[in-house]
């Protein structure tokens, strides 16, 4: 991208979001998820400021863990952006964080160094954006500079101050049972992260609620469901 196209994206991002700081100088803590067993096994009490954290495989339950950490930010005062490459979330994102749908990989990428570069984001996730190790470099000295937090789900085999892997526990799931005791739906999910950085190695596990959605027989939100209907 060409230096005219990155001013004029920064400039954008100043028009849109006055009221933004840059997040450089803030680093000495970690940037709280504002979910209290999650931030125990994160180094100094949250995701690191300033540099990358790769949400290894297994990834369950990555989504929603770094969904609310965005919520958190928002509730918090603070901006997050989700660049979301797999085209996976819902439409209920529609009032939360900053969603990103890039046509190409590659300019999700570019969004990301630019997004990280700015400061005015508390907090950056990526997912479904396939990232070499000079990609990654890059990224890390964008958010470096910009101060805030970047979490990407990707290949756990990429270079990274924080790492993070998670598993699901099927043996503590909760189930609803039908009337005569066979579980029949998950309740809640349990699930075990495993954090790893320098000089930092810790498990914690988290009880997650599911929730199950009906199927619309229409995609666009505003047709009426006519399920059922002759």
């Amino acid at each position: 991208m060409s230096t005219a196209a990155a001013l004029h994206l920064r400039e954008h991002l100043a028009r849109h979001f006055p009221d933004a700081v840059p997040l450089t100088g803030r680093r000495e803590t970690g940037l709280s998820t504002g979910i209290s067993a999650f931030d125990t096994v994160l180094p100094n009490g949250g995701l690191p400021r300033g540099r990358a954290t790769v949400w290894g495989t297994p990834a369950n339950g990555a989504t929603a863990i770094l969904s609310q950490a965005c919520r958190s930010m928002l509730a918090s005062g603070l901006r997050s952006v989700w660049i979301d490459g797999e085209r996976t979330l819902g439409l209920g994102w529609g009032a939360g964080p900053l969603v990103i749908r890039p046509r190409t990989p590659l300019l999700g990428l570019r969004f990301a160094e630019l997004l990280l570069g700015s400061g005015g984001f508390a907090l950056v996730v990526m997912r479904g954006i396939p990232a070499e190790r000079t990609t990654l470099f890059r990224l890390a000295r964008a958010v470096h500079e910009g101060g805030g937090a970047f979490a990407m789900v990707a290949d756990d085999t990429l270079p990274a101050a924080l790492r993070l892997r998670s598993r699901y526990l099927p043996e503590r799931f909760d189930y609803a049972r039908t009337p005569f005791g066979d579980p029949a739906m998950v309740r809640t999910a349990t699930i075990a992260i495993d954090a790893t950085s320098s000089g930092w190695n810790a498990t914690t596990t988290l009880t997650l609620p599911l929730h199950c959605h009906d199927v619309r027989s229409a995609l666009d939100p505003g047709l009426a469901d006519r399920r059922g209907i002759e």
